[in-house]
């Protein structure tokens, strides 16, 4: 007999296949199943778009008494489409599984108290870990009220970073790129330091993995962005945070943040926009003031097998817990979690 955690398994691999594309929400699957017998199954797939639940029963006809597996607490308020817990009540069925209760404070355990209500059983806590692993972001706004921080840089084998006159050198390959594109489409925004842009003249965008691209920041205290650069001349909007510059050109919006407590106030100001997560990208600069200063939840080496001889040094982080993964032939990499997102 096929077991509660082999659905939920099933439910939580459905769940990735939204990720990409529905940030600022949650990850989530849902499988619905009777007498060991599939009905059906879905994922959110697109912000804005029918939850899990919603996608999971559309072709099924009759679901009494069926076990409907979700690897997040169904919604029991209206916002962009209705709760997911009156359409589990709707079609009957007789028991629920969750995977993770859902820390926002719209749902909150509401959705089970709603079930429960219905007479629906309801057992929480399914490959829990597992569920806290994927939805990691999510769950640190919600319970934190401040984004979720990554940090990615990539170094050569002796620990550098750029060429010594600081111009930029592919370290990934392109299964480490692809990556790296997948972690911007599943992260809210994304930053670099003034010296990077300057440098590299990045776009910041998902081009070479399915989703959305992220909001674009830039730390520029001393406004010295070049403007012939890519995030200034294309269409996406782009946010620079500066000390005292403020004005708006078009998609292009600069930020004053004063010239005392930088990065806190720039903190705060994504705390007030609901910012979920960070994707930091920038330099050596940028990445150790970040680590210095501001709570960093997860960081990611990608280490190439060149050697560069000198350039400028890798941000000093020591990595005592990562763990390493082979990509291709000539890359590693290295992913450290903070302990609250341990799995």
């Amino acid at each position: 007999m096929l077991t509660d955690e082999i659905w939920m398994q099933r439910a939580l691999d459905l769940a990735q296949l939204g990720g990409g594309f529905v940030v600022p929400n949650p990850w989530v699957g849902c499988v619905v199943v009777r007498d060991n017998v599939l009905l059906g199954e879905g994922f959110h797939a697109q912000y804005g778009g029918p939850h899990a639940e919603v996608n999971a029963f559309r072709d099924i006809k009759d679901a009494r008494g069926a076990t409907a597996y979700v690897s997040l607490e169904p919604c029991s308020h209206t916002g962009k489409t209705p709760p997911c817990a009156d359409l589990l009540i709707k079609h009957q069925v007789s028991r629920v599984v969750i995977c993770n209760l859902d820390p926002n404070p719209l749902v909150g355990g509401q959705g089970v108290t709603k079930l429960e209500a219905a007479g629906i059983e309801v057992h929480v806590g399914v490959l829990a870990e597992k569920g806290e692993l994927i939805n990691r972001r999510f769950f640190y706004f919600h319970r934190n009220r401040r984004p979720y921080i990554t940090v990615k840089y990539a170094t050569s084998a002796d620990q550098f970073i750029a060429h010594p006159n600081g111009d930029a050198h592919l370290f990934s390959n392109p299964i480490s790129q692809q990556l790296v594109h997948r972690l911007r489409a599943e992260h809210q925004a994304i930053l670099v330091g003034v010296n990077t842009a300057n440098a590299d003249n990045p776009s910041l965008t998902t081009r070479v993995w399915p989703g959305n691209s992220p909001i674009r920041f830039v730390l520029d205290p001393q406004a010295r962005m070049d403007e012939r650069l890519t995030l200034l001349q294309d269409e996406f909007p782009t946010y620079i945070f500066t000390h005292e510059v403020k004005k708006t050109e078009g998609y292009k919006r600069w930020i004053a943040l004063g010239s005392e407590n930088y990065l806190q106030k720039f903190m705060g100001y994504c705390e007030e926009k609901a910012i979920q997560s960070i994707l930091i990208e920038g330099g050596t600069k940028t990445i150790e003031a970040f680590i210095q200063e501001i709570d960093v939840q997860e960081i990611i080496q990608i280490e190439s097998t060149e050697v560069l001889g000198s350039g400028i040094s890798a941000p000093n982080i020591e990595l005592t817990d990562a763990r390493t993964y082979q990509l291709g032939s000539d890359n590693h990499w290295k992913v450290q979690l903070g302990e609250e997102n341990l799995a």
